[in-house]
Formats: C-alpha cells, structure tokens, sequence
C-alpha cells in the first residue's frame, strides 16, 4: 500500500460548471513517498515552478460512482481538489488536507469534464448556483482558490513518536484533525505557533532555515511537456 505521491502536470483539463467553462491541473500518481531520490525530488520541483498555478486539480485515477438517476451505470469519475498557489504535488494521505470540490465525468463527445458533487455514494451535477453556495465559485463565476485550510485552533501538542509532535488542531473549515510536526531537537512547538498556519506551513520545529534547492525555471501551466510523459 504506502502513500502515493501525485505529481502536477502541465497539460490543462476543461472543467464545466453549469455552462461556464473552466481551467483546472492534471494530477498523476508518479511514486510512493518511501520512494523519493534525487530524480523524483527534481521532478517535485520543477511541478512546484509551473505558472501560473491552477485554482484547482483533477486526480486522473478512476474512481466509479453512480449518476442521479441511473444508479444502476457507475461512470468514470476524478476527484477535484482545491490546490495551493505554487504547489506541484500532493499525497494520497488526506490529499494533503486539500478541500474536495467534487468529481470530473468526461463527456467523450467533447473531451470537456463536468463538475458533480458527490452525496451518499451518489454524483449529482452542479450548476452555477449550487456552485456558488458551495463556494466553489465567486460572484463573477469564476473558479475560486481554495487551498489548505488554515489552522484555527490548537489544543494541545504532545510527544509522538521519537522525532514527532502531535497536535491537536481544529482547521478553519471545522475539521478536527492531529498533525504530525517533525522535531528539529527534543523542543516541542507552544500550541499558539500552530495557529494562523497551513498545515504545510506547521510540517517542522523550528521551521527549516537550511538553504533551499536552486530554483528552477518557471514553466507556464499548459506548456507542452514534450517527451516525459510521466509528467
């Protein structure tokens, strides 16, 4: 089993919602986490340089769930999730705490995907006004960011494992969740420091100084990957 590792690819998705036509990222499983070397942590970076980000990014893994009305033809279904600005790739572990905005049907007559959102097993298409109370889209009707939740409440953090902190956080959007903080030293973080954080943001403590990677050139988002597919 293990954690998977999906990477963003370059190449753009059409998602529907309603009549209005949209723009999301493509997210392939590319390796398990146990499995990161140089190669792979060159890759995750230059996913992590693709400009601009998209608002939102579609799990290209088959998932079959029934349409509203014909419960007895599962379809071809992706999961949409909500994507950080700067990301390149997210985890199958909680998708990384990103919100699910729903899931992707392809119509082969158009090779467009249409937005549906999923309740009791059951995928019922959005329009623009179920959208919009779903905050998924802004008055203009365009696709909203949405990202990691941010932390609004810590608890408590306590010792894990050798290494690891656990906290106890309650996310902006209401989730209640325990993270897992890696130790610099044996000093465990103040629940105060977790608060007004991303989860990504609360990964380390103290937060990391040491000298980042080179950056590598940014990449438009669209821009033909050309030979490596698995991109």
């Amino acid at each position: 089993m293990g954690v998977n590792t999906y990477l963003l690819d370059r190449r753009p998705i059409p998602l529907l919602i309603g009549d209005t036509r949209h723009t999301v990222g493509a997210l392939r499983r590319y390796f398990k986490v146990t499995e990161l070397d140089d190669e792979r942590a060159a890759e995750l970076n230059a996913a992590a340089c693709i400009r601009p980000s998209p608002v939102a990014a579609m799990i290209m893994d088959i998932t079959e769930l029934p349409i509203a009305g014909e419960r007895d033809k599962p379809v071809a279904a992706h999961l949409v999730l909500g994507w950080d600005d700067g990301r390149g790739s997210v985890t199958d572990f909680d998708w990384d705490y990103l919100p699910i905005l729903g899931y992707g049907v392809r119509n082969p007559e158009n090779g467009a995907f249409t937005l549906y959102e999923e309740r009791a097993g059951t995928l019922y298409q959005l329009d623009q006004k179920r959208a919009g109370e779903l905050g998924l889209v802004g008055p203009e009707g365009h696709l909203a960011r949405r990202g990691q939740p941010t932390i609004s409440e810590c608890r408590s953090v306590r010792p894990y494992i050798a290494g690891y902190a656990e906290a106890d956080c309650t996310f902006d959007d209401g989730r209640k969740l325990k993270l897992l903080v890696a130790l610099a030293d044996a000093a465990l973080p103040e629940p105060a420091w977790l608060i007004g954080k991303k989860p990504f943001q609360a990964v380390r403590y103290p937060p990391d100084r040491s000298v980042p990677r080179e950056p590598t050139k940014a990449r438009k988002f669209g821009d033909d990957p050309g030979p490596r597919s698995r991109l």
